[in-house]
């Protein structure tokens, strides 16, 4: 193409001709493609393929941000979802022209509209011989001169970014901050400070938008020391979570009628204020106020669930009325526990003699879901769906629920009368 800005217009003619087309039919503006030289291409543009909730982010001037370390798999995020990035082919090449005039800047609306009032009472067939026949016609020197003009072709693609919504990859954060877990103020010193994280490296490091990431902080319990987000260390949140309860019983509270401010005098010379404010938050709802003065109670399912794991933590396996009896003393007069909180954090063995518990964590568990269930299906041979659900329901999706998910990574039987799932493959 080194010579196309010699094209003329007698050229062009030459050409529309050899195309079998008329003049008629096209606007007198002619668009030449100017292919850039080896070292005139933009190497730094990538195409992308956008849905309709994309190009609304685009236009409405919202962030898109690529995130990824080498060894992962890039995704992109906007302020609330994150997709999965890949590399689509195309069977033909896709040239990017900046400049190009489209037909409504053309006239070419106009002559489409004429061309086709003409025709209206023409087949197809006759269309299509007209279109020949005047193709071959003769210039009568009457025609409008055409204009040429010349437009840069800025690249050639033969691939584009191809995305689709995927679930945040946020595992990564409880690791990331396990790194650097509060053990109190006293054992800061051990600390390594350059591993510290704030709320702009975790939003690098993590794939996932700020709405996904704002999320799984809460769930995991982060707390924000100094600027930087920690999870406490789980016998130190045992400690304060313990001096908070205790006061129930030292101010004879009923247990709606919780008063977060005595709570943070008694205690706010033993643990940091905001230790105190997070734990607070994630361990009380709001119930009435009196006279100006909010009150609260503490949840009591989270609290039962938190004591559950502090017994289980030091017991191994444990004699299972023994663990009922021990679990039941240990939490807040008043609080009742129940067997559907050791969900996720403890296998129940009741066909053994004597009946046994011991924890489990889904947390503990790999991320990769063939290992997942490799443990799963080692540690415990049949499981019911209510049981294995906890440990498996973060890789469901819209469209693979857990029980698609037991169906492809593991077969089903009947234990007396009762589904039941094991391993797919057998030893």
């Amino acid at each position: 193409m080194a010579n196309c800005n010699q094209r003329t217009p007698e050229d062009v003619r030459k050409v529309i001709k050899i195309a079998k087309l008329h003049e008629s039919e096209l606007t007198d503006i002619t668009q030449v493609l100017m292919f850039p030289h080896d070292g005139g291409r933009n190497d730094n543009l990538r195409l992308m393929q956008l849905d309709e909730n994309l190009l609304k982010e685009i236009e409405a001037g919202n962030r898109l941000v690529f995130k990824g370390d080498p060894d992962e798999n890039v995704v992109m995020c906007t302020e609330n979802k994150t997709y999965d990035v890949k590399e689509a082919e195309t069977s033909n090449s896709l040239l990017l022209v900046p400049d190009l005039l489209y037909a409504a800047s053309t006239g070419g609306d106009e002559v489409l509209s004429n061309n086709s009032m003409e025709g209206d009472s023409d087949t197809s067939f006759d269309k299509s011989n007209n279109s020949l026949n005047k193709s071959n016609d003769s210039d009568d020197g009457t025609r409008e001169p055409r204009k040429i003009e010349f437009k840069d072709v800025v690249n050639s693609f033969f691939t584009y970014y191809e995305l689709k919504p995927c679930k945040p990859r946020l595992s990564k954060l409880r690791k990331l901050l396990e790194a650097t877990l509060y053990q109190g103020p006293e054992l800061e010193y051990a600390v390594d400070k350059s591993k510290l994280l704030d709320y702009d490296a975790i939003f690098e490091q993590v794939q996932a938008s700020r709405a996904e990431i704002d999320m799984e902080l809460e769930k995991i319990q982060a707390v924000k020391i100094n600027e930087h987000y920690r999870l406490l260390d789980f016998d130190y949140e045992f400690r304060v979570l313990s001096y908070m309860l205790d006061l129930i019983e030292e101010n004879s509270w009923p247990l709606n009628r919780i008063s977060k401010q005595i709570t943070f005098d008694s205690l706010k010379d033993l643990v940091p204020v905001a230790v105190l404010e997070a734990l607070f938050k994630f361990y009380t709802i709001e119930t009435y106020k009196e006279e100006n003065v909010q009150y609260y109670q503490y949840k009591q399912d989270k609290v039962c669930r938190f004591l559950a794991r502090v017994l289980l933590k030091s017991a191994g396996k444990f004699n299972y009325a023994e663990f009922l009896q021990a679990w039941r003393d240990s939490v807040p007069e008043g609080m009742t526990t129940d067997e559907s909180l050791l969900s996720g954090i403890a296998i129940v063995d009741k066909s053994s003699t004597p009946q046994v518990v011991w924890g489990f964590s889904e947390s503990d568990l790999p991320d990769d879901i063939n290992e997942r269930f490799k443990i799963l299906f080692r540690t415990k041979a049949k499981w019911t769906v209510d049981e294995i659900s906890p440990y498996i329901e973060s890789y469901a999706t819209e469209k693979l629920n857990v029980n698609a998910l037991l169906t492809k990574y593991a077969r089903a039987s009947t234990q007396n009368g009762v589904r039941v799932f094991s391993a797919k493959h057998m030893k």
